[in-house]
């Protein structure tokens, strides 16, 4: 598992447990306060109901009373007064008055006469509930509410009725009322969805706060990741061209030593030689002659790998005369070596430059040189330094094979890699093109505004 993915997981796996849980909690509590709501909301309804029913009972006792009152238990005249009176006696569309009597006989039903004089005691709604038992035993207790099953006259359809009676102790009768209440079920149900719609939403919107803030801890981990790792690679690169540059200290150090050191030696012993070689010759002592001659020619030789190391190692033209004659003289060397022909346009910019960006673009020249004469097959390459306005421009260019860029790039070979990093991190742009047909072109652009000596 790489270190980004263990940082993601140890940002992300917390957030997702700790907003889990939240968002649990929240639910629960929207769900407890959801069911309080409609139970709440219900028992209003309901309480609403009551009252109405219950006044309009008291209405009809208090119409009934004067009657009531000033006759006796066996008066069947005011009982029929009162009969009548409560069977005339209508509310809404569906409001109507019913008396049954203790043994269940019905007395009054205006709604459905037919069930006049019959008993109803064993009476039961489609739920088994015994509602003419239930309301007679709510009147005796003193008045009370029942709720049950009964047929609706204006929709023809059976539905939840809440009753309301009241006892007649005089005559042993009940007389009560009711008021269809399926529209607050209905209306239960619509606060139940809109409850559970708040509930989905609240769901929904932690959710995508929790997506959200995922998200977002992923980008900033994978930011403040490729920001470490940005850094890290300049670091890390700007500790390779430091390197890279000591290297090339060393070996412009070297390259001194060799050039004004050993080599001053050997060109001493050469000359020593020659004037032996001279002296001898005039004794005429071939032998010895002979001797003398191998000697200077293995000191010449020696002289000039001495000076081929020291111009591999670091050309002291590039610190003597500056980068235009030491690329010159590159190309004149490479032209001898490889009998490849090599044409050259160079401005005049030494003055311009520091010396890390002359070492760097020497460099450059002579890594694309070496690979002209390993791998394209040219015959003629051309070398050209311009400076545009405030833009040092270097392309070099072969007739050769050509090759794959992106292939090369991504090979084992180190060569052009090397090259663009180098160049980009003096604040250079190198571009390679190659083609079969046209061969391969490197150029180099350089800020000469911001690549100078005091930088």
């Amino acid at each position: 598992m790489t270190l980004k993915l263990k940082i993601i997981l140890l940002t992300v796996i917390p957030l997702i447990v700790i907003s889990y849980m939240i968002g649990w909690i929240t639910i629960q509590q929207a769900e407890s306060l959801g069911v309080k709501e409609v139970s709440t909301f219900r028992a209003s309804m309901l309480s609403s109901r009551e009252q109405s029913i219950k006044d309009y009972v008291n209405l009809a006792t208090q119409s009934i009373k004067h009657i009531y009152d000033n006759a006796d238990a066996n008066d069947a005249e005011a009982k029929l007064q009162v009969l009548e009176i409560l069977r005339e006696m209508r509310y809404s569309d569906d409001g109507y008055f019913f008396v049954y009597d203790e043994n269940g006989y019905n007395l009054v039903h205006p709604i459905m006469p037919e069930l006049e004089g019959q008993n109803l005691i064993g009476l039961q709604d489609s739920n088994g509930d015994f509602l003419i038992q239930n309301l007679i035993a709510s009147a005796k207790a003193g008045g009370g509410f029942h709720e049950y099953l009964w047929h609706k006259p204006s929709t023809d359809e059976i539905v939840p009725k809440l009753s309301y009676s009241v006892w007649l102790p005089k005559w042993k009768w009940m007389v009560g009322s009711g008021l269809y209440i399926e529209d607050i079920g209905h209306q239960i149900e619509e606060v139940k969805t809109s409850v559970q719609t708040s509930i989905n939403t609240t769901y929904l919107a932690i959710i995508v706060v929790l997506i959200t803030s995922v998200v977002i801890m992923i980008v900033i981990a994978l930011a403040v990741n490729l920001h470490e790792h940005r850094i890290a690679d300049m670091r890390l690169r700007e500790l390779a061209y430091r390197t890279v540059m000591m290297q090339e200290d060393e070996k412009k150090h070297l390259s001194r030593e060799l050039h004004d050191g050993i080599n001053q030696l050997l060109v001493s012993a050469k000359c020593h030689l020659e004037l032996l070689a001279k002296s001898v010759l005039y004794r005429n002592e071939d032998s010895e002659l002979t001797h003398l001659q191998k000697s200077e020619r293995s000191l010449v030789m020696a002289i000039s790998e001495v000076r081929r190391m020291s111009r591999t190692l670091r050309p002291t033209t590039l610190d003597d005369i500056g980068l235009t004659a030491a690329l010159e003289s590159l190309a004149t060397d490479f032209a001898s070596a490889t009998n490849v022909q090599v044409d050259t346009h160079l401005d005049q910019i030494d003055a311009t430059l520091a010396p890390d960006v002359i070492t760097t673009l020497y460099r450059v020249v002579q890594e694309s040189l070496v690979n002209v004469e390993k791998h394209s097959g040219s015959s003629l390459v051309e070398l050209e330094v311009t400076q545009l306005g405030e833009r040092l421009q270097l392309i070099i260019r072969d007739n050769g094979i050509g090759f794959k860029v992106s292939d090369a790039l991504k090979g084992r070979g180190i060569g052009l890699r090397n090259m663009r990093e180098r160049i980009e991190f003096i604040g250079g742009d190198l571009e390679i093109s190659s083609s079969t047909a046209n061969g391969t072109e490197i150029m180099v652009l350089l800020d000469l505004s911001v690549i100078t000596k005091d930088v």
